[in-house]
């Protein structure tokens, strides 16, 4: 083999040896796939067709019978440590990472092995198509009134008992659907209500902490009545032929009831103030108040968007709703 023909194959070698090696580099784990493929499949992806918000559903449930096989193939496992790897992590970041309000660990989350047939039921039970449909009708209706430029995600997972309410939201863009046995106290059509207007409640407490909240925001008594009474407002706007809440609103103005909460407003916010059902307060006697104080700013301030009145401070919407005159 003369110079030329040795040169020529030692290139071909060092080509292939490049290739390999490139390969090797850039494809991802095995792990890596199986989450991508995970990810893929549970994520439903849309945008507000006259707005261009970005939006995701994703539909974390479907990962629980993967999650029941698992432990029952591994018994010797922790079930803690295999719903954090099969459930938690391959959605975390989409539904969890940077949450501004860290109010429990989601890896508690984890389901005893008692619970595992009720929410096997949940799944089978539930319509993914539909609920689809109800979530991004109404992300859209709801942006397309006060828009956000922060992708908006939606996760749903099956109902957790020891989490009392049915939507939460954890932050900004981060919301949380937990299925639940509703179709036992609501015909469809009221359950379908149900959905689209408590889901516009939360984007609006979604876009409520993209406005207002910061790392060293202190929230008081007020902050949390005013947050819960926008929210309450909003889906009255969006849905005003339903009541999505199990909230209901009391009207009047009650001066005992006030004279109980009116000393703690700028204390830090509790939830026996806003849940009420102790110290003689009705139950969500919060949501009421806070409800019939943007009722009063925008009485005052009829011509304001919503987009005007959601930027406001609660100190503002108090003060410019001039509320304190109910009372005297």
């Amino acid at each position: 083999m003369n110079i030329a023909n040795k040169a020529l194959v030692s290139f071909c070698m060092l080509l292939v040896i490049f290739i390999l090696s490139a390969c090797k580099q850039t494809e991802p784990s095995h792990e890596n796939k199986i989450m991508e493929n995970e990810q893929q499949n549970i994520t439903y992806s849309f945008k507000n067709p006259n707005t261009g918000q970005e939006f995701n559903i994703i539909h974390a449930y479907t990962l629980y019978e993967n999650y029941f096989e698992t432990v029952k193939d591994n018994p010797d496992e922790s079930p803690y440590q295999l719903y954090k790897q099969v459930v938690i992590e391959p959605v975390y970041d989409a539904c969890f990472k940077d949450a501004e309000y860290d109010r429990f660990s989601v890896y508690e989350w984890a389901p005893e092995e008692s619970d595992f047939n009720s929410i096997k039921n949940q799944i089978e039970s539930l319509d993914k198509e539909h609920m689809t449909k109800l979530i991004e009708e109404s992300l859209v209706k709801s942006s397309d009134i006060l828009s956000s430029d922060k992708k908006t995600t939606v996760c749903v997972f099956p109902d957790i008992e020891r989490f009392p309410s049915d939507m939460m939201t954890l932050g900004t863009g981060k919301m949380t659907v937990l299925l639940s046995d509703l179709n036992n106290y609501f015909e469809l059509s009221e359950l379908d209500n149900f959905t689209k207007a408590g889901i516009s409640h939360e984007y609006h407490h979604s876009v409520w902490t993209e406005m207002h909240y910061s790392k060293d925001y202190f929230f008081t008594v007020l902050d949390n009545i005013i947050m819960e009474g926008s929210a309450i407002m909003f889906e009255t706007l969006m849905y005003p032929d339903t009541n999505s809440t199990e909230y209901v609103l009391d009207e009047s103005f009650n001066k005992e009831y006030w004279r109980q909460i009116e000393t703690y407003l700028e204390s830090s916010g509790t939830n026996e103030f806003i849940l009420g059902g102790s110290k003689g307060l009705p139950d969500y006697y919060g949501y009421s108040e806070g409800y019939k104080m943007i009722r009063s700013y925008l009485n005052l301030h009829p011509d304001a968007t919503v987009e005007e009145w959601t930027s406001k401070s609660p100190r503002e919407i108090f003060e410019e709703g001039d509320y304190m005159s109910n009372y005297e």
